[in-house]
């Protein structure tokens, strides 16, 4: 349906349909995008994925968060509560290899354009269902944004300062989990088909995601039956592990192993600590963390976060600046991975955004187009279905495109 691209791109000739808005599904379409897929957006007519307006910051018309996670897409309006838009998705299921889909549970099985429907015209059809709590049990049909999923699986609840409230994640952790979780079991179903022929349904919940990142405090819980407390940015089992005020900011330290404590003490000029009763040992550490502590935030105040940088790094104590947004991008390792690009929209202009996240040597991905304006590809894709003008006019007087 496209023009063929270079062979070297790993996933060129798989199409894709993207029926989703927001972060979770469209991250994982632009992932399979970036590797090389054939990527159509589907969007109601008018209003389009919500990600166009979800925030107020905007470049060209367009909302950023939409620019950033919809490029290397086609973008097509469809109205899929009219039969005629059905027809048309059925016609374009036809000739795809994967459907990626985020609706609400139960909405896609009340449009008929849940799996049973859309692998009866393409039994090798995957069909990925991405929601937010599963397709069964009692909170199927129940809406689902990041935040309410970081609530209900826990993550809020060890999120925060030891007596403060339950926190939010400032990113979208969940929603990325999801997503990535989407694109590994579509990539999963795609290597099962090409040894059986067989298409399949791969359901992906946001739940499951966050119960992922949980695996290593989980585990302890399964043993111990306790909740665990908020830490802040504390370690419940290694101390010093958090961050500490410095004279101009932040810098975190980790002493992760017992070999590392001696020099550190003798690196923030405190070597009588190593050997004081009360932080010899791991376990001494721990029973005594609120001395040590204490002692160390009084430590770490008298030097700015680029010298106790320097001064840690020499010993092999790990540690980071505590970086904010505009300390990140222009951060030395950030520069050097190229996680930072600049892409150019017809509208918005030029604009940095997020490079392909995992590098290839040989089939590497790569941003090639820009997110579509609100239905840019439509009549493009239904020539391409061997619709005819006419037929093509006649649904757009219809608004079902």
């Amino acid at each position: 349906m496209t023009p063929p691209e270079s062979p070297s791109r790993a996933l060129q000739g798989y199409r894709i349909l993207e029926l989703a808005q927001l972060i979770a599904g469209p991250l994982c379409g632009m992932y399979l995008a970036d590797m090389g897929a054939e990527v159509i957006k589907v969007e109601p007519p008018g209003q389009g994925d919500a990600a166009r307006t979800v925030y107020q910051v905007t470049l060209g018309g367009e909302g950023v968060l939409y620019l950033t996670v919809n490029r290397n897409k086609r973008g097509i309006t469809l109205d899929l509560s009219r039969l005629e838009g059905r027809q048309i998705l059925y016609r374009l299921a036809e000739r795809a290899d994967v459907v990626i889909e985020g609706f609400r549970g139960g909405v896609a099985e009340k449009l008929e354009i849940d799996y049973s429907h859309l692998s009866r015209v393409n039994p090798r059809l995957i069909y990925c269902s991405l929601s937010a709590f599963g397709p069964g049990g009692p909170w199927r049909e129940k809406p689902g944004l990041d935040a309410l999923v970081q609530a209900m699986a826990g993550i809020m609840a060890v999120t925060g300062e030891p007596d403060g409230a339950p926190v939010l994640c400032g990113a979208p952790v969940v929603d990325t989990m999801g997503a990535l979780l989407a694109a590994q079991g579509v990539l999963t179903a795609l290597i099962h088909r090409e040894r059986t022929g067989e298409g399949q349904r791969v359901d992906v919940s946001l739940l499951a995601g966050a119960l992922l990142a949980h695996t290593a405090r989980l585990s302890v819980f399964h043993v111990t039956g306790q909740d665990l407390p908020r830490w802040g940015s504390a370690h419940p089992e290694v101390v010093p592990y958090q961050a500490f005020r410095a004279r101009d900011g932040w810098i975190f330290v980790a002493v992760w192993t017992e070999k590392l404590w001696r020099p550190f003490c003798g690196a923030v000029g405190r070597p009588s600590l190593a050997d004081d009763p009360r932080f010899a040992t791991r376990v001494n550490r721990l029973a005594h963390r609120k001395e040590l502590v204490a002692i160390l935030e009084g430590v770490f105040a008298d030097k700015s976060v680029d010298e106790w940088m320097a001064i840690l790094e020499a010993a092999d104590v790990l540690c980071s600046p505590v970086n904010s947004y505009s300390a990140l991008v222009n951060h030395p390792q950030v520069q050097a991975s190229r996680l930072i690009v600049e892409q150019e929209h017809p509208t918005a202009g030029r604009f940095k955004t997020l490079a392909t996240p995992v590098e290839f040597s040989r089939a590497p991905g790569r941003i090639r187009t820009a997110a579509p304006t609100l239905g840019q590809h439509t009549e493009e894709v239904l020539r391409e279905l061997g619709c005819a003008e006419a037929e093509i006019q006649h649904l757009r007087a219809a608004q079902v495109i």
